[in-house]
C-alpha cells in the first residue's frame, strides 16, 4: 500500500481528522510525570516500564509510580541534548532475566569527534532496579559527520539479534551518499549477535546477514540500507514483521515494512528516492531493486517529521488491534492503518489531531501486555494510549503451538482486568479460564474474552483433528530438495474469499503467510481443486496449513501437514522461543545425546533421547541456550533456543 494524503488545505485535513478521531474514541491519559525530556519507552518482560531521557538517565515506572532513584545515569557521557544528539534509545536482551544485560544508544564527544555509542550494561545482582555502571562495555561506535540524523532506535528481533538504526550522517540530502554505500554503517539498519558479548568479542555477525560473506570494506553488520533517518522502528510482537519509520528530506515521510521470514538486504532507496518519488536525480531515477514504502504522506508545503510506533496488540481494544500506530513530531498528529493479508490496501485512520494531543509525539512504547504509551517533546510526562469508548470490545486472540505428543497449546494473549473462557464445539469447557489451553481431543475450539465493562469477543475457531468444514482434502508433498506441492479441494467455496498458504520451517514458532490464492483460481478442468507450488521448501522440516478467509471477514484453519527433508538425518526442536518444555522430533531410531549449553558455554543439562518424539523439561532455565544433539559421538547439529 502506498497511500498518499490528498492535495488539500490544512483546514480540510484538520476537519477530516477531527471527524474520524471522534469515532475511534482513542485518548491519551497522563500516566506518570516527573521525567525531564523523555525520549524512549521500553519494557524488560515484567510489569515495569523503563523511560530514557535525553540527558542520559533511565527511570523506572513500577506499580504506576516513578522510582526516585534512576536505573542508570550516564549524563557525564552525553555529548549534548541540542540538535538531534543525546541519549537516544534502550533495548533489553531477550534473556534479560538471566543475563541482566541491556543496551543503550547515545552520542558522545570522543576527542573532537561526535560519535554514536552502542553500550552494554548489566543490572546489579543485588538490586534489579539499579544498573551496575562499572559493567559498561562499548559494543560498537560510529563517527557522526554532522549533529543530525543519528537514528537511535534499538530493538531485539524475534530471532534474538540486536537491530540498530543509523541515520545517513546528517546535513541534508545525504551529501556523502551513505545510504547507498555498503562501506559505511550510516544510512543502515544493522543486525548483530550480542548473546556472547565480551571484551574479547563484542559481537558476532549472524551468518544469515545479507553481507556476512562479503569482503571488506563492505560492512557485514548491515541488514537493510537506503534509509535517511529511521527514527523509530518496531517488530510486531505477534507476527514478527518489521516496521521502519523513516524521516523525509523535504517532500515525503515514509513507513517501510519487511514481513517476518524475509531475507535481509532490502534497499529502501534513499537518496535515489524519497518515498517512492525520485530525489537524486529529481526525475527519471532508476528504481530497480528498491523496496518502496507501504505508506507515505507528502509535506504539501508544511514541515513534517514522522515518529514510528507499534502495531497495537493489546487485548483491550478490538477496533485498534492490528493497527500500526505512528505520529508526526512537527504536525502533531497520531494516525494508524492496517495492512490487509497481501500487504497492500487499507486506509489511514486519523486517531488524534494537534488539538487533541499535548505537543510533539517523539516516541512510542509498549508494555508486556501490548498496551501503548507515548511521550512528547518538552513534556515531562508519560501518557498511556487507550480506547475510551463506553462500548469498546476486547480482542480474543490465541496462537496454536504444536506439541511433541501431537496436542496443541493454545496460547491466548494476556491482559489486565479481562476474563477468559474456552469453548469446544461452541460449548463452555468447565474450569478452562486461563489464557492458555491444551487441546488433545477432536473438536473446534475458540476463546471468549470479557473486559471490565462487560463486553466480550470470540476468537477465530481452531479445528483439531479434522479438515475445515469446507475442505474435502488437503495435502503437502515434497517433489525435490527445494520444491513442495500444496494441494487442496473444497466441498464448497461459496462463502470463501481467499486462501492464505501458511508455512512454518524447522524450529520457527509461528506460521507465516507465503502466498494468497483467490477463490476460483483452481486447476484447469478440476472443480474445486487448488494447487500451490512452493519453490522455497529447502528446510529440513516444513509445516503447512491453510488459513481460509471467509467473505464475512472471519478466518478458519485447516489441519496441519508436515513434510521432511530428503536423504539426511534431521532433528526438530520446537517451538522457539519456548516456555517450560520443548518438543523434539528425530529421524533416527538410535539413542541421541542432548547437551544444553548456556550463553557462556557452560553445560547446564545432558540427557539421552531414546524416543523419536517427546518433550524435554526446561524447568529453571530462562534466556538464550545452545542445544547440541549427537548420535554415536557424531554431532547432528546445534540450535540456538530462547527460553522464556
Amino acid at each position: 500500500m502506498r497511500t498518499k494524503l490528498p492535495l488539500c488545505c490544512l483546514i480540510f485535513y484538520f476537519f477530516i481528522s477531527i471527524r474520524t478521531s471522534v469515532s475511534q474514541k482513542l485518548e491519551i491519559k497522563s500516566y506518570v510525570t516527573g521525567i525531564n525530556q523523555p525520549i524512549d519507552i521500553k519494557n524488560c518482560g515484567d510489569d515495569r516500564l523503563f523511560i530514557a531521557d535525553r540527558a542520559g538517565r533511565i527511570r523506572i515506572i513500577s506499580s504506576d509510580t516513578l522510582n526516585a532513584v534512576p536505573f542508570l545515569n550516564i549524563t557525564s557521557k552525553i555529548s549534548s541534548t541540542s540538535s538531534e544528539e543525546g541519549f537516544l534509545g534502550i533495548a533489553f536482551s531477550p534473556d534479560y532475566k538471566i543475563s541482566r544485560k541491556f543496551y543503550v544508544n547515545y552520542t558522545a564527544n570522543i576527542g573532537s569527534q561526535l560519535t554514536t555509542i552502542i553500550e552494554e550494561y548489566t543490572t546489579s545482582p543485588a538490586d534489579s532496579n539499579v544498573a551496575d555502571p562499572a559493567s559498561a562495555l562499548i559494543i560498537l561506535s560510529q563517527a557522526q559527520p554532522f549533529s543530525n540524523h543519528n537514528g537511535g532506535n534499538m530493538m531485539f528481533g524475534p530471532d534474538g539479534y540486536l537491530y540498530i538504526n543509523f541515520g545517513d550522517g546528517g546535513s541534508g540530502g545525504d551529501p556523502a551518499g551513505n545510504g547507498q554505500n555498503a562501506d559505511t554503517l550510516l544510512g543502515k539498519i544493522l543486525r548483530i549477535d550480542v548473546s556472547n558479548s565480551s571484551v574479547a568479542s563484542r559481537y558476532l555477525i549472524p551468518p544469515s546477514n545479507p553481507f556476512s560473506a562479503s569482503a571488506p570494506p563492505v560492512k557485514k553488520e548491515i541488514w537493510a540500507f537506503g534509509v535517511r533517518n529511521p527514527w523509530r522502528s518496531s517488530f510486531d510482537r505477534i507476527t514478527g514483521d518489521l516496521w521502519i519509520a523513516d524521516v523525509g528530506q523535504s517532500k515525503v515521510e515514509e513507513i517501510d515494512f519487511q514481513a517476518a521470514g524475509i531475507a535481509g538486504g532490502r534497499n529502501y532507496g534513499w537518496n535515489i528516492v524519497e518515498g517512492d518519488s525520485c530525489y537524486s536525480p529529481s526525475n527519471g531515477c532508476n528504481k530497480t531493486g528498491i523496496t518502496m514504502p507501504v505508506y507515505e504522506y507528502f509535506h504539501n508545503g508544511f514541515s513534517q517529521s514522522i515518529t514510528g510506533g507499534y502495531v497495537y496488540r493489546s487485548v483491550q481494544s478490538k477496533s485498534l488491534f492490528g493497527m500500526y500506530i505512528f505520529g508526526d513530531y512537527i504536525q502533531e498528529f497520531i494516525d494508524g492503518f492496517i495492512l490487509n493479508g497481501s500487504g497492500t490496501g487499507g486506509s489511514i485512520t486519523h486517531l488524534l489531531t494537534a488539538v487533541q494531543i499535548i505537543r510533539n509525539p517523539i516516541s512510542f512504547g509498549e508494555d508486556r501486555y501490548g498496551d501503548m504509551y507515548v511521550v512528547f517533546g518538552g513534556i515531562n510526562t508519560v501518557f498511556k494510549m487507550q480506547d475510551s469508548s463506553t462500548t469498546r470490545r476486547p480482542k480474543a486472540f490465541f496462537t496454536p503451538v504444536l506439541q511433541g505428543n501431537g496436542t496443541y497449546l493454545l496460547t491466548g494473549l494476556q491482559g489486565r482486568n479481562v476474563g477468559y473462557k474456552w469453548l469446544k464445539d461452541g460449548n463452555v469447557i468447565p474450569g478452562a479460564i486461563d489464557p492458555d489451553f491444551i487441546v488433545s481431543t477432536v473438536g473446534t475450539y475458540s476463546l471468549v474474552l470479557t473486559n471490565s465493562i462487560g463486553f466480550s469477543d470470540t476468537s477465530a475457531v481452531f479445528a483439531f483433528g479434522a479438515l475445515h468444514v469446507g475442505l474435502k482434502n488437503f495435502s503437502a508433498t515434497r517433489r525435490s530438495s527445494v520444491i513442495a506441492e500444496v494441494e487442496w479441494q473444497t466441498a464448497s467455496d461459496q462463502n470463501i474469499r481467499s486462501f492464505a498458504i501458511q508455512r512454518k520451517m524447522n524450529n520457527e514458532s509461528i506460521f507465516l503467510n507465503i502466498a494468497i490464492v483467490q477463490k476460483g483460481a483452481t486447476i484447469p478442468g478440476r472443480q474445486g481443486q487448488y494447487l500451490f507450488i512452493d519453490s522455497g521448501a529447502s528446510a529440513n522440516s516444513i509445516f503447512y496449513r491453510l488459513e481460509i478467509r471467509n467473505i464475512d471477514g472471519s478466518v478458519t484453519y485447516s489441519d496441519i501437514r508436515f513434510i521432511s527433508g530428503i536423504g539426511f538425518k534431521q532433528f526438530l526442536l520446537y517451538p522457539n522461543p519456548v516456555r517450560g518444555q520443548i518438543n523434539f522430533s528425530l529421524s533416527t531410531q538410535s539413542p541421541v545425546e542432548l547437551i544444553i549449553y548456556d550463553y557462556a558455554g557452560r553445560k547446564v543439562k545432558q540427557q539421552k533421547l531414546a524416543q523419536q518424539t517427546g518433550m524435554i523439561s526446561l524447568f529453571g532455565l530462562s534466556g538464550i541456550y545452545f542445544f547440541s544433539l549427537s548420535e554415536n559421538g557424531i554431532e547432528l547439529g546445534k540450535q540456538k533456543i530462547v527460553v522464556q
